[in-house]
């Protein structure tokens, strides 16, 4: 008698099952808690990046528009002078240049006064990428966030990066016809040099087009 009301006592049963489930709804809380950090961070980082591209690219673009940096604003050029080239840029970038700084000035201002501000370590790269016929400004900051619960009995970082680009591309007319006809007259040259008939292979590729129903 005395045995079976071992096996039928029930006593316990809630320690035991929140012996259980406590470690994963500490998971849970901790993953909410960090989904509530990312996703705010991840849309000011968005906003800050994408605005200081478009202030970089407007700089180095024909619209007679520039932008100050201290008071953080637009104005009109009282003249347009020429535009750096591809190649200019090319070289200009082999080191850190105002740009660089230029766009990591604009993103600290614009993060002062953020909720993300108050969490982690900011780190701004401006890139320039130079193609053939146009050029394009990469802004990339990167926010160092702490993790406010110690996970590190499941292996869990401490600090989580949060990487955000944005991208904009400079607008000069003039430039972009100059580098189509210096890439066309290349292509052409290749072709009478190397004899690798072109205008054949972009018959080829049309009939390919047509055949696949392009």
């Amino acid at each position: 008698m005395q045995k079976r009301r071992f096996w039928e006592d029930a006593n316990g049963y809630a320690v035991v099952e929140a012996t259980i489930l406590f470690p994963i709804i500490l998971l849970a809380f901790a993953g909410l808690v960090l989904l509530s950090m990312y996703l705010p961070t991840r849309a000011v980082l968005q906003r800050e990046t994408q605005y200081a591209a478009t202030a970089m690219a407007t700089t180095q673009s024909d619209t007679w528009l520039d932008y100050d940096s201290t008071r953080m604003e637009y104005y009109w050029r009282s003249s347009l002078g020429a535009s750096d080239n591809v190649y200019a840029m090319m070289i200009s970038r082999l080191c850190k240049g105002a740009s660089e700084d230029k766009a990591e000035t604009i993103v600290e201002r614009l993060d002062e006064g953020t909720i993300a501000a108050r969490v982690g370590e900011l780190e701004v790269a401006c890139k320039v990428n130079n193609f053939v016929v146009y050029k394009e400004i990469v802004v990339t900051a990167t926010r160092t966030i702490p993790i406010p619960v110690d996970l590190s009995l499941v292996n869990f970082p401490k600090e989580i990066p949060i990487t955000v680009s944005s991208t904009a591309v400079v607008q000069n007319g003039d430039e972009f016809v100059r580098n189509i006809d210096i890439a066309k007259d290349f292509v052409q040259y290749l072709d009478k040099r190397y004899n690798l008939q072109i205008d054949k292979l972009a018959d080829w590729v049309n009939e390919a087009w047509k055949f696949l129903g392009v």
